[in-house]
């Protein structure tokens, strides 16, 4: 029988998985296939070249690249790959707002130091979360991976003196966007902008996920097997590699609902999986008790299929949820659709939300009927539309089942002779290893 210490080592890290190809990532247009695969290693060199070797949009490539706050990692591709056909305003426009962004990377990185020693200082344990653990941690350099914001994570008896601390020390609470009303059982305290007028953003955390999420991270675990790391004069703890990957996974997949995030999501997973010796049996394990493997499967599937990182067969196939391969194809192509605004996803919130529970599988997963909009901190309930208004209401109604029936043809319509055909072993062997989990 194959074990998943097998399949691990059946598929180097930086060989492309075999039976993948680009079914999925062919949904999208050429420049949010072009995003997509810089998320990917060095494998991805060739698919690249022929994409660049296209016409491409580039100021569509540009927009989906701040957007996902890839701007300077995909002009660092262009450049490797060479820039000759791009025109030369837009290449110097490129390279400016690259510098923009390694520059403010730079202050985001003098911020983090900054707040660390502040905390540290003062006798308050500072553990690292998201991009800054992984910056830290993962990547060469801070720059390496892009964030909008700083997320640290103090012990929860001395959270509201840390962000206390935090408002003395640079950092101010902006009480009228973020009220603190909003916030009881957050797993943040309400945000702080930096002072000096640049839009910096940190959040001091009591946990990763709100109260009453569905999942078991039990905080005591987290700092336990923390890894220490070191900014300059001071040293902070950092999630080791599994849980960095296991609260990345449930971030985009859950928190997320899979609709934006996705290329720092990949990146991330390539990275804290490169190597021959991440733990890939005792993951799927952690995934299992932690009741994220449907979070865990649908963050690795889609960073196989649109990114090209090297996830082991045997891995999917444990973490996968009891669904036919027809149906988890057809939900891969709506989440790809769903990652970029450009995409022309799902026109329905219901809908969208029904595909994600459809695929998430969250009763399946011991969730029960928790799910992730349920915890917006300033959500406001909708407004009842006005009675005198139902000719319009009636109207938007029509239009918008058009564009449900419209996008569901769209997704469903692919040939299936046109889909990468998955590793038989995981297409056909998945029934018998979920029916004995």
């Amino acid at each position: 029988m194959t074990t998943l210490a097998t399949a691990a080592t059946a598929a180097p890290p930086s060989a492309k998985p075999r039976g993948v190809v680009s079914a999925t990532r062919a949904l999208l247009s050429p420049e949010a296939q072009f995003l997509v695969l810089t998320a990917g290693g060095s494998g991805n060199e060739a698919p690249l070249r022929r994409l660049l070797d296209s016409p491409l949009d580039w100021l569509k490539l540009r927009s989906l690249s701040q957007q996902e706050r890839a701007t300077l990692i995909v002009w660092q591709w262009l450049q490797r790959l060479g820039t000759g056909r791009m025109p030369a305003d837009v290449a110097n426009e490129w390279r400016r707002l690259a510098m923009v962004c390694e520059f403010e990377s730079h202050r985001l990185e003098q911020c983090l130091h900054e707040a660390v020693d502040a905390l540290v200082t003062r006798g308050i344990e500072v553990m690292l979360l998201k991009g800054s653990a992984l910056a830290q941690t993962a990547y060469a350099s801070f720059a390496e991976r892009p964030m909008g914001d700083l997320d640290i994570m103090v012990r929860a008896e001395r959270a509201h003196e840390a962000w206390s601390v935090l408002q003395t020390r640079g950092w101010t609470w902006p009480s009228a966007r973020w009220p603190a009303e909003g916030y009881p059982g957050h797993q943040h305290l309400p945000p702080l902008l930096d002072t000096r007028g640049e839009g910096l953003r940190l959040e001091v955390h009591t946990d990763l996920l709100p109260a009453g999420h569905p999942f078991q991270l039990p905080s005591e675990a987290l700092w336990r097997d923390a890894q220490t790391v070191r900014l300059h004069q001071q040293t902070a703890r950092a999630p080791d590699p599994m849980r960095q990957l296991l609260h990345g996974s449930i971030h985009f997949a859950w928190t997320h609902e899979l609709r934006w995030g996705g290329w720092r999501a990949f990146r991330d997973v390539g990275i804290l999986t490169s190597g021959a010796h991440f733990p890939w049996e005792p993951f799927v394990t952690l995934a299992r008790d932690s009741h994220a493997t449907t979070a865990c499967y649908w963050a690795l599937r889609l960073a196989r299929s649109l990114a090209g990182v090297s996830v082991p067969p045997g891995v999917l196939r444990a973490l996968r949820p009891h669904r036919p391969e027809l149906l988890t194809q057809r939900l891969e192509y709506h989440y790809a659709l769903q990652l970029f605004p450009s995409e022309g996803g799902c026109p329905s919130v219901r809908l969208g939300r029904r595909l994600w529970a459809l695929g998430m599988a969250p009763r399946w997963s011991g969730h029960g009927s928790i799910r992730p909009w349920q915890f917006d901190p300033l959500r406001t309930p909708a407004a009842a539309a006005g009675s005198h208004a139902w000719p319009r209401r009636l109207l938007h109604r029509v239009r918008k089942a058009a564009a449900t029936i419209a996008y569901l043809q769209r997704v469903t319509a692919r040939s299936p002779n046109a889909v990468e055909r998955q590793p038989r072993d995981e297409e056909h062997q998945c029934a018998g290893e979920e029916g004995s989990r």
